[in-house]
């Protein structure tokens, strides 16, 4: 639970030493389904410090508590295959009575697992995904 460290609430919050804003944070676990889906080789899903800055820029509502719900929309959301990349997957969760979007990648030598982006969905985004994009079955593997 790395969201309860304040170094964490830092490193999200771009604070802090150079040091604590570089590198990355394990966040989640990514289940077979999704490691088969987009061929990856790790199961940790990391935050990096270039999403981390980007998360802080383009959805600066994102708290350090949030990310806590990157675990449960891989769990319990619908996933989907990203049709720009195949190594990206798509996962949408309704939390709090609208749409959560969580967006992870496998590197190009599918060595590390990464969060792509996070953020709270427009309530058409998982309608429109239901629409245009092949859903990744749970068990897949």
């Amino acid at each position: 639970a790395p969201w309860r460290a304040e170094r964490f609430r830092r490193f999200v919050a771009g604070r802090g030493p150079k040091a604590e804003r570089e590198g990355d944070w394990p966040i989640a676990v990514a289940g077979e389904a999704v490691l088969a889906a987009i061929a990856a080789r790790s199961r940790t899903v990391r935050l990096s410090d270039d999403t981390a800055k980007h998360q802080r820029e383009r959805h600066g509502d994102i708290t350090p508590t949030d990310y806590a719900r990157v675990q449960r929309i891989l769990d319990e959301g619908e996933l989907f295959r990203s049709h720009h990349s195949p190594r990206h997957a798509i996962a949408f969760l309704e939390m709090d009575g609208r749409p959560w979007r969580a967006v992870v990648k496998a590197t190009r030598d599918s060595s590390e697992t990464y969060l792509e982006t996070f953020h709270k969905a427009q309530p058409d985004d998982l309608a429109r995904a239901r629409r245009s994009l092949r859903r990744i079955d749970r068990r897949e593997k």
